[in-house]
């Protein structure tokens, strides 16, 4: 095969966590055809992999209708070298992996130049703006989900729409370092979220969370080099030492319980049996627009997976926007997770039942996806 037949894929991640799932897609897609050649936006697992990276997508990653404002020249840019990149190397299929109001752009530009796209990640539509599905549809090819609950809501706007099993749950090396709740050395966790804004949020109120007379051993954990320069930043000298990097699986399966934001974090913590609070913050214009928007009781992936309807089995305390009130409900809520085994078993119960629905091997995976894209394009 000589380089010009090579087959192309691009693949854009925008945050951290997509980051991840795509770095194991590519690892995965080069087993059955290693010809491949893989261009990337993304940040420090896809930097790790065998793709070529374009721009590095740290920084462009925020969260929040504002602090998108902040970044717009960035983005901007962003945006211009990707479809720049798009337009010279006509790539055979491009992956778009979460990272919605960024990767619909880059669809729609896709789109006109007749080009296939694979939308990776569904956006969170369901749990704010459905009118959005019927949009994001019409831009890309096949769209691979992560939860069935999605697969169950995409359905209604399109046939292209396939459950892909959740990565996390795939990930053996994860799935083996759960401990023993005696053996593990950290009493307290707290995971602050890995982009700035989400940081800035809520690493106050988690701090106030923490019971000073109980001397515990607590660890601060960053998501990537970023989130770790800004939590240097913005604590005071006293809590470096507590800084941890949450790829550190050792660690983060050491923790006895965790105060953590919303996001996928809350999976992986699920996976290890880790018993956690979910508190979650968000800057007063955004949050107040986002009520109005948000149809969900809750945010935390971890309550989404079980019952019959999004959200309607949750397994673990919320709270979104905490007041001083709810401050101390959560603390009284880390003491019952230290002193009622019971308590505790019964949450290691629900996280052994979303492990068994969301480890529930998928007929298909993305690279299955992509590689019948690649031979339809021959």
């Amino acid at each position: 095969m000589s380089m010009s037949e090579k087959k192309r894929i691009f693949i854009i991640a925008g945050e951290s966590s997509g980051d991840q799932h795509a770095a194991a897609y590519i690892r995965e897609h080069q087993k059955i055809n290693p010809e491949i050649i893989f261009d990337a936006f993304g940040q420090k697992e896809l930097k790790d992999s065998s793709a070529n990276i374009i721009y590095d997508t740290e920084r462009i990653s925020v969260v929040g209708i504002f602090e998108v404002l902040s970044k717009y020249v960035e983005i901007t840019k962003a945006l211009k070298i990707a479809k720049d990149h798009i337009n010279k190397t006509r790539p055979d299929v491009i992956i778009l992996v979460d990272y919605v109001e960024f990767n619909l752009k880059i669809a729609k530009f896709a789109k006109s130049l007749g080009l296939r796209v694979i939308f990776y990640v569904a956006p969170q539509l369901w749990a704010w703006r459905e009118n959005r599905a019927r949009n994001l549809v019409e831009n890309i090819d096949q769209l691979a989900v992560i939860f069935p609950f999605e697969e169950k809501f995409f359905k209604k706007y399109t046939s292209n729409v396939v459950y892909v099993g959740h990565p996390l749950f795939e990930n053996q090396h994860l799935m083996e370092s759960l401990k023993d709740y005696d053996d593990r050395e950290i009493d307290l966790g707290i995971f602050p979220g890995s982009r700035e804004s989400e940081i800035k949020n809520n690493i106050y109120s988690m701090l106030d969370c923490i019971q000073k007379n109980k001397k515990e051993n607590i660890k601060i954990f960053y998501a990537n080099q970023i989130s770790q320069d800004y939590l240097i930043k913005l604590l005071p000298e006293e809590y470096h030492s507590m800084l941890e990097s949450g790829r550190d699986l050792d660690k983060v399966s050491s923790c006895k319980k965790a105060l953590c934001a919303s996001g996928t974090m809350t999976l992986e913590l699920t996976i290890l049996e880790v018993p956690m609070v979910v508190m979650y913050r968000l800057s007063y214009l955004t949050y107040f627009i986002m009520k109005s928007l948000v149809k969900l009781k809750h945010i935390g992936l971890v309550n989404l997976v079980l019952g019959e309807e999004i959200g309607s089995r949750p397994v673990v305390k919320e709270y979104i926007q905490p007041s001083y009130s709810d401050q101390v409900d959560i603390m009284v809520e880390l003491n019952k997770i230290d002193n009622d085994q019971i308590y505790r078993d019964k949450l290691s119960k629900h996280f052994k039942e979303i492990k068994d629905k969301l480890s529930t091997k998928s007929k298909y995976k993305l690279k299955d996806i992509a590689e019948s894209i690649l031979k339809t394009n021959e």
